[in-house]
């Protein structure tokens, strides 16, 4: 019997959990994380996680969505979390990291647009292919007339 097969369960309902809970168990011997809204305790899952400890306690007390999803996990693994489930990430932190997400492109948008705008000179950049197919042609041409 694996030390999954043993995972709690919730008792009245999924247990609702705040970032600032979450993010304290971020240590190989306490170690949570969160996959597409779910908060998981993977902290006696570490020693038989094909992939390692290191990769696990790296996203512990994060969002691991999106490191989950990258490594491309089988159906078995997806199975393996319903073990680890110890409730849900809360409506409001959900929304906090959306937020997060949009306030954090609305700004490096702003300051590319203000570095675009406050760029003084000609941009001689999008010039380069041009000047390398005329000085090609140049020396077709001089090749010819040799």
């Amino acid at each position: 019997m694996s030390a999954v097969d043993a995972a709690p369960v919730p008792a009245a309902g999924p247990r609702i959990l705040e970032w600032n809970e979450i993010s304290k168990h971020n240590k190989r011997d306490d170690l949570w994380m969160v996959i597409d809204g779910k908060v998981y305790d993977t902290t006696r899952f570490l020693d038989e996680h094909p992939g390692g400890e290191e990769v696990m306690v790296e996203v512990g007390g994060q969002d691991a969505s999106e490191a989950f999803e990258e490594i491309g996990h089988s159906d078995d693994a997806r199975d393996l979390l319903k073990g680890l489930y110890i409730g849900d990430l809360s409506p409001t932190a959900k929304l906090g990291k959306a937020a997060t997400k949009v306030a954090a492109s609305v700004s490096s948008g702003a300051e590319a647009a203000k570095a675009k705008a406050s760029s003084s000179g000609f941009p001689f950049f999008p010039l380069v292919p041009l000047v390398v197919v005329v000085a090609f042609a140049v020396y077709k041409l001089l090749e010819l007339n040799s």
